[in-house]
């Protein structure tokens, strides 16, 4: 058999049969598995409502997980609240995403002079793009 590029990776591979369009990388293969799901989960009504059935016995058996995880993953949950703040805003006017303006602050000028240094996520709200993580860092200025 001749090889063939993965189409995660990109890079060439010899598969060990004909089906095999994956290489055996974890990082490939767990892309494999994440789209056999989705696509398994699009046409199979009995796999879906067993994964939801089984969501719902996980979550019964580990109520306090997700107040645990924003607890330790503060950054995480910033990002989510954020994201969801645009999602909301997006179902509430879906006809104008671009006239969108977010919750203002009267202060908000003074409290972002005090500590704009940290991590912050880019999120476009009209191009349809994927969010950008910058870190932001604040140079104080020298006085005379």
């Amino acid at each position: 058999m001749e090889s063939v590029p993965c189409p995660a990776c990109s890079t060439f591979f010899i598969p060990r049969n004909k089906s095999q369009s994956f290489c055996s990388e974890p990082g490939c293969q767990r892309i494999r598995k994440a789209l056999w799901q989705k696509q398994k989960l699009a046409s199979d009504p009995d796999y879906k409502g067993d994964q939801r059935l089984s969501q719902k016995k996980w979550l019964k058996n580990n109520p306090d997980y997700w107040k645990y995880y924003r607890r330790h993953n503060p950054e995480k949950a910033a990002r989510n609240r954020s994201l969801q703040k645009i999602r909301n805003m997006k179902k509430q006017h879906p006809s104008k995403p671009s006239k969108i303006i977010g919750i203002a602050k009267m202060d908000a000028r003074r409290s972002m002079m005090q500590s704009l240094s940290g991590q912050y996520w880019l999120v476009p709200t009209v191009a349809k793009m994927d969010a950008v993580k910058i870190f932001i860092v604040s140079i104080p200025v020298n006085s005379p």
